[in-house]
């Protein structure tokens, strides 16, 4: 399983909309969008890779209200340290995204560290 199917897994548990990098571009809450912000590359000290990655997840969650936002972005970070399809820690708190649309989302965003299994 990739990274993505991983994700897709754990998150859709929570939001049915969820995808990774780019939703469609109308799209209504919640939904839930998950992109690598990079990682750190593991090597044993031979130089041979090790059959763990780990990458850090930005999980950004859009919803009507602030109240849903926020119950709902704990939901997923609970979903995402639970979960046995790959290990998780939380590495930032969420985070408020303004929108700029007066008619717009509450938006909240959560760094993850993910430590899976590459096949």
């Amino acid at each position: 399983m990739t990274l993505e199917e991983k994700m897709y897994a754990v998150v859709s548990s929570v939001v049915h909309q969820c995808f990774p990098v780019k939703g469609p571009f109308a799209i209504h809450a919640p939904v839930a969008i998950w992109e690598r912000l990079g990682g750190t590359p593991i090597y044993f000290m031979d130089n041979t890779a090790a059959d763990k990655s780990h990458v850090i997840v930005r999980v950004i969650f859009f919803e009507t209200t602030a109240i849903k936002a926020a119950t709902t972005m704990k939901e997923i970070e609970k979903a995402m340290v639970s979960t046995d399809v790959f290990l998780s820690s939380p590495r930032t708190e969420p985070v408020t995204i303004a929108d700029e649309n007066p008619d717009g989302f509450y938006i909240l965003a959560q760094d993850f560290n993910v430590w899976f299994t590459t096949n």
